[in-house]
This record gives structure tokens, C-alpha cells and sequence, in this order.
């Protein structure tokens, strides 16, 4: 549901965001949610300003209660490194309004019998650390896998990292479950739960997206930079196109080498080559229709 647009971007919230802030109002805590309100935004934007900064493109944002999906439109997916900054942005955001209220907390006597700065801490904390935790969509997800993705490429690097979400999301709701039977209730933990199962299912299709982005966007950045290193794989005439493209990372260009079991090369393909071939024949193709389709081009 989009209900703010700022700096032409079109901010959306998840119906479980919304529940939470007007649960929260209607309980009688119309401050602290405006506290969380504008601490999750204000970790979106400064992601975005980030993004911006390194002269990203920047689409829409979906908020959650613990943090929020920015979309960037550029690949960012091509750069690990940039990735990385945009992504731990946010946490640091959180980390500083802390260390900040700290200060205010330590220096004026009367703002330690205050409820609201200490709610406004803790939350920070929540954010922070939530956030830095190594599942998607997280920030702390997105590092991990801009980490592994130059060595097992982009697609293995989003499976590993999402099925590492879904375990802490078990993780999360077992612990929910074993607080509860000690006698104490923690919705957060179980809608946190919840959050990272259903979300880090939709980056496996938005994975795919940023994929095939940037196996276009290769053309353009080795424009830009004038070189790139080549990565040669070995891969035998059956096997599946689609297990190639999964060993593919992001700051490289491929040769493919076709072999035989027995180490004869039957042919060679280059990277393009083998995207041409997955758009003509699909991903269940094997390695050697790339052979056969490119010589009749």
C-alpha cells in the first residue's frame, strides 16, 4: 500500500507494519509510534541517500516493522563492495542515533528518568542488530551474499543465503515457542519469524530479476572500466545450461569449455554466447547446444 511519496520515491507498507503501528496507537502508545515510524524510515532513507550517493538509481521502498526493502534500480548486485556499504548504511544509522542518545543520557540528568529515550534506544538497538543479522532481505543477508557471490556467484550465493534466512527464521519461532511455555509472550519474535520466511521466499524472483540485469549490464560496465577478468569453466556437453549460469559471478566474464569425460575439448562458448543460447532454448538446455546454436548464427 503506498501512502508517502518523498524525494520521488514512492514509499509502500506492509500491511504487518501498518497492524503494528495501529496496534501500538490504539494501546495508548500514539509517541512510540511515531518513535518507530520514523526510525524505520529514517534507515530506508539513509540507505537511499547512500544508494544515490554513489550515483544509483533508486526505485520504490516497501517498509516492514523491522526495517524495509529498498529497490535499486542500477546493479547494484555487480559491485559486492557497493552492495555492502548501501547495505550496512542502515545499521550504522541505528548504532549513531545510540551512541548520540547515550551522550544525552550520560550529560543531562533529568533525560535519565525519561521512558521515551530509553524506548527510542532500544529500538535503535532492535534495528540495528536485527537488521545485521545474515538472512534476506536484511542488510545483514545482503552483505553475506555480495561476501559469497564472487566466489559461488550470484544465484548460488542468494539460494545459500535464503535458506539460511528460513533457518533462523525456525530459529526465531521455536524461541518463541520455548519462551511462551516459560511463561513469557514475545509477539515480536514471532511476527519477526514470520517476516523473514515470507520475505526472504520473494528474493529468490527479485534474485533472478537483478540477475539478468546484470548479465546486460557486463557490456556496459567493461565499457566503463576496460578490462575484466576472465574465469574459464569446464562443464561436460549434457550438462544443463542452468547449472552454468549459477556458477556465474558478478564482476566476471565466462568462457565455457565443453569437454568430454575424457578431457577432449569439443568446442568453446563465451558468456554472451551461452545467454543468447538460455534465451533461444532455456535454461534445461545443455552445454553443447550452445556450441551448435551459435555456429548456425
Amino acid at each position: 500500500m503506498r501512502l508517502l511519496r518523498f524525494g520521488g520515491i514512492n514509499f509502500h507498507f506492509h500491511w504487518l507494519f501498518l497492524v503494528l503501528l495501529f496496534v501500538l496507537a490504539f494501546f495508548g502508545y500514539l509517541t512510540e509510534t511515531v518513535i518507530l515510524f520514523g526510525l524505520v524510515l529514517g534507515h530506508e532513507l539513509v540507505h537511499l541517500l547512500v544508494a544515490r550517493a554513489q550515483g544509483l538509481e533508486v526505485g520504490d521502498v516497501e517498509l516492514f516493522p523491522f526495517g524495509g526493502v529498498a529497490r535499486i534500480e542500477d546493479v547494484l548486485e555487480l559491485d559486492p563492495q557497493l552492495e555492502s556499504m548501501v547495505s550496512l548504511a542502515g545499521p550504522l544509522f541505528n548504532f549513531s542515533l545510540v551512541a548520540a542518545s547515550l551522550l544525552f543520557y550520560a550529560n543531562i540528568p533529568a533525560l535519565r528518568e525519561s521512558e521515551i529515550l530509553l524506548f527510542f534506544i532500544r529500538c535503535n538497538l532492535t534495528l540495528g542488530f536485527f537488521n545485521l543479522l545474515p538472512a534476506l532481505p536484511l542488510d545483514g543477508g545482503r552483505i553475506l551474499r555480495a561476501r559469497l557471490s564472487g566466489v559461488l556467484g550470484f544465484q548460488q550465493a542468494t539460494e545459500l543465503a535464503i535458506r539460511l534466512s528460513r533457518l533462523l527464521a525456525l530459529l526465531l519461532f521455536f524461541l518463541a515457542l520455548y519462551l511462551y511455555y516459560l511463561g513469557h509472550l514475545h509477539l515480536t519474535l514471532v511476527a519477526a519469524a514470520f517476516f523473514l520466511y515470507y520475505a526472504s521466499g520473494k528474493e529468490r524472483t527479485a534474485a533472478m530479476y537483478a540477475f539478468i540485469r546484470s548479465l546486460s549490464g557486463k557490456k556496459q560496465l567493461l565499457q566503463q572500466q576496460g578490462v575484466m577478468p576472465l574465469v574459464t569453466l569446464l562443464a561436460l556437453p549434457d550438462t544443463p545450461l542452468k547449472e552454468i549460469l549459477r556458477r556465474f559471478a558478478m564482476k566476471k566474464y565466462h568462457r565455457i569449455l565443453v569437454v568430454t569425460k575424457d578431457g577432449h575439448i569439443l568446442g568453446e562458448a563465451m558468456e554472451n554466447e551461452i545467454v543468447d543460447t538460455v534465451v533461444a532454448k532455456g535454461i534445461f538446455a545443455r552445454a553443447e547446444a550452445a556450441l551448435t546454436y551459435n555456429r548456425k548464427k
